[in-house]
């Protein structure tokens, strides 16, 4: 068995200064020495890409390859084990990862049951249980009897994005017939509980639901183009979506604490505007600061967003997407004039048309993608948008959604702001949504971003229950 726990790698450890750390902000993702290596350690069975040449231990019960970053002391690492007895898919998976964090001295705080192509697969993450530092991220993939463990690990990870993109480099190996099998058109999962410290929604054992394939190989990343021609414009239909209440959190040097900001409510009409089919979406509610009204008309074929109008208390806004210009006037507090060129790349708006629209994608674990999302902070500064990679860690049942008491088959989307800059990608923005598989409604939303003085500041979106 070829974890990396501290036992293990302790060699590795010493020479590299080497513990893993779950929780912190994720390093940069730094340049391996070589190129690309995609190994056999399982005697033919499956293979994996490493960053560059691996070190491997050709045993026969339980072959094993790792490698470690030069700078950052990363270990990326795939093994084989062998199942030592006849249980059901599910139990022979908890039992390994059980084991597995019992040896290594280990806690594991969160961890999502999958599939990868046709086989059972466990998502896990391990935080240390004495004052170390030491955790690890990693999937266990069940091929038979065999067991395949692939874990990433460090004092900082890599992002989650290069997380993910090692561990879908595995292929299944030696069985035609069988195409490289990654986690993007399984079923959705029959879900584990995810132990959490703090409330939120969770995730019980329930019986797997049906499939519903991707259109998106997460071998690859589409372009925003390409995401935003697959969202399915007939799921976004007419009527009062939800009503919502919002909460915020903002971690200090002390305890978390939350407080209400304020409610609001989503209405959907269609109609026709300037010879165009559009969708309006009306959301009108009340904050701390007074009443407010947002309006966005978005085209009714492609769900893209081509006009914003906004009432708050001292201020109003309006935002045009017109031949490919943004024009905006803002007056009150924040006046704003803009009008500049932004191509042939289609430009989604903040707030209800991201979320809804997203909503509409043929999701999937293992989707993945990237948006361009108009960012009205940054257009002062000549920055009128931001690209964020979307992701779909989790579909399956969940309880504790939009405070139901039901569990709510539901798809996790992940957003990440992605900007280039390596201090920035540390600690990116970050957007989670919570989407009801079937009525593809959005149950909750929770938006985090870091705060100049340091904690992070978010914000939290709740369906009110009907």
């Amino acid at each position: 068995m070829f974890f990396c726990s501290r036992r293990v790698v302790a060699s590795i450890c010493i020479s590299v200064g080497l513990s893993l750390l779950c929780g912190a902000a994720a390093a940069a993702e730094p340049s391996p020495g070589g190129s690309p290596q995609r190994v056999t350690p399982g005697g033919g069975l499956f293979s994996i890409e490493f960053p560059a040449a691996p070190t491997c231990d050709a045993n026969a019960d339980e072959p094993s390859c790792h490698y470690v970053y030069p700078t950052e002391g990363w270990v990326l690492s795939a093994s084989l084990s062998k199942v030592t007895s006849s249980e059901p898919p599910a139990k022979s998976l908890q039992k390994y990862l059980d084991t597995s964090a019992e040896d290594g001295s280990f806690r594991i705080s969160r961890q999502e049951a999958t599939r990868v192509g046709d086989l059972p697969a466990l998502d896990y993450r391990f935080e240390s249980t004495d004052e170390s530092a030491y955790g690890a991220v990693g999937r266990l993939v069940l091929i038979g009897t065999r067991i395949v463990a692939i874990e990433v690990g460090g004092e900082t990870l890599p992002s989650e994005e290069a997380i993910q993109r090692f561990m879908n480099t595995f292929r299944l190996e030696g069985q035609p017939g069988k195409s490289e099998a990654v986690a993007s058109s399984a079923p959705e999962p029959q879900p584990i509980p995810e132990p959490s410290a703090a409330p939120g929604p969770t995730q019980p054992t329930a019986a797997p639901q049906p499939a519903q394939a991707s259109s998106a190989s997460i071998q690859s990343e589409p372009p925003p183009s390409s995401i935003t021609a697959r969202m399915q414009a007939s799921l976004l239909k007419p009527g009062k979506l939800q009503y919502q209440s919002i909460q915020e959190k903002l971690p200090g040097a002390g305890m978390p604490w939350s407080f209400s900001v304020g409610t609001a409510k989503r209405i959907i009409q269609r109609k026709r505007d300037k010879k165009r089919d559009a969708l309006i979406i009306i959301e009108t509610g009340r904050t701390q600061a007074g009443t407010f009204e947002h309006r966005f008309w978005l085209d009714a074929k492609t769900l893209l967003p081509y006009r914003w109008t906004s009432r708050s208390p001292g201020a109003s806004t309006r935002l045009e997407v017109i031949d490919g210009f943004l024009r905006a006037e803002g007056k009150g507090a924040g006046a704003v004039k803009f009008n500049q060129h932004l191509g042939d790349t289609p430009l989604l708006f903040p707030g209800a048309p991201l979320e809804l629209a997203l909503s509409t994608l043929p999701l999937a674990p293992g989707f993945t993608g990237s948006v361009r999302v108009l960012d009205p902070e940054g257009m002062a500064a000549g920055k009128p948008f931001s690209t964020w990679r979307v992701s779909v860690p989790f579909a399956g049942p969940v309880t504790g959604l939009a405070r139901l008491k039901k569990d709510v088959t539901s798809y996790k989307v992940e957003l990440l702001e992605s900007t280039g800059e390596k201090e920035l990608e540390k600690a990116p923005r970050k957007i989670i949504l919570w989407i009801e598989s079937e009525a593809r409604r959005v149950l909750q939303v929770e938006t985090e971003a870091p705060m100049s003085r340091g904690g992070i500041r978010s914000v939290q979106t709740i369906q009110a229950q009907r």
